[in-house]
């Protein structure tokens, strides 16, 4: 299948299966005084999300499966895929998305809880490994491509699948790596991090002038204009990426990262020297 098939199949399919998977008894059907009794909570969720972001339910007791099945109402009807985690908590997760350009309203039958849902135009991100670039498609046509790097091959590559964007951070401090290793960082003001995928993320790197090169340790690295120090002389594409992507929006990464043809071309590319702990410093996060 190729990439603007599977991107209009992600994008316009709201067909799936509900499914959760509780060991916990629940409330009798139709039991009115034991649903005014159980508080449920949806969300919060953002204001604009991408079609693949999943909704939070928490319940103040437990339930079964039968139960949520049977009072969990979305309107326009869409299946989703829920999956618990703990006995109060569940995420409501689109399988394959929500419909795109729409307003989605979910709530649970019998209670006054309910939450919307306002659903991005159909923007999904393709990672190709092979040829280390990211496209930016929207309604099955590819907007835009621009030259990243990604993890080097083989400790660091990055991993192929479909994602989807859960964090958001613009201004971020990434900390990872072994302390007593070269493979150690610790950079403030990463600009424009979305995360897809554990602690791997796009983010602009400033102090990156390889891209089109598998350099990072594992988090898809992007041109940015500016850095701390002022103009890198790079085009702003980590920037044009934050404002066209949203939390949900959908990440294919495919191909393969082409092997180093050298031994030195094996490691990643140093960051920047660690902050000497005087002045602001941004967000902490855990990534590569």
């Amino acid at each position: 299948m190729n990439n603007q098939a599977r991107l209009l199949w992600i994008t316009l399919s709201a067909l799936a299966l509900l499914t959760i998977s509780l060991s916990h008894p629940g409330p009798p059907h139709g039991d009115p005084a034991a649903m005014t009794a159980m508080e449920v909570r949806l969300g919060p969720v953002p204001h604009r999300v991408g079609i693949k972001e999943p909704v939070n339910l928490t319940t103040s007791r437990a339930v079964s499966a039968d139960w949520v099945t049977r009072h969990l109402i979305i309107s326009p009807a869409t299946a989703v895929r829920v999956v618990a985690h703990g006995p109060h908590h569940f995420l409501i997760m689109p399988n394959p998305g929500w419909p795109e350009k729409s307003q989605v309203a979910i709530r649970i039958r019998g209670t006054a809880t309910a939450e919307q849902l306002s659903i991005d135009d159909g923007r999904a991100l393709v990672v190709n490994l092979s040829t280390q670039t990211l496209t930016a498609w929207e309604n099955g046509h590819a907007v835009r491509t621009m030259a990243v790097s990604t993890g080097v091959a083989p400790r660091w590559s990055t991993p192929t699948g479909t994602f989807w964007i859960y964090r958001r951070v613009e201004d971020d401090h990434m900390v990872g790596g072994d302390p007593h290793s070269p493979d150690h960082w610790d950079v403030e003001h990463v600009p424009y991090a979305q995360y897809f995928n554990g602690a791997i993320a796009f983010h602009g790197a400033w102090w990156n002038h390889r891209f089109g090169r598998a350099v990072s340790h594992g988090c898809v690295q992007l041109p940015t204009a500016t850095g701390p120090h002022g103009a890198t002389g790079e085009p702003p594409e980590a920037e044009w990426l934050w404002h066209f992507a949203d939390i949900g929006t959908p990440v294919i990464v495919e191909g393969q990262t082409p092997q180093p043809q050298s031994v030195s071309a094996r490691a990643p590319l140093p960051y920047p020297a660690p902050p000497n702990g005087s002045g602001p410093t941004s967000a902490k996060s855990s990534a590569s």
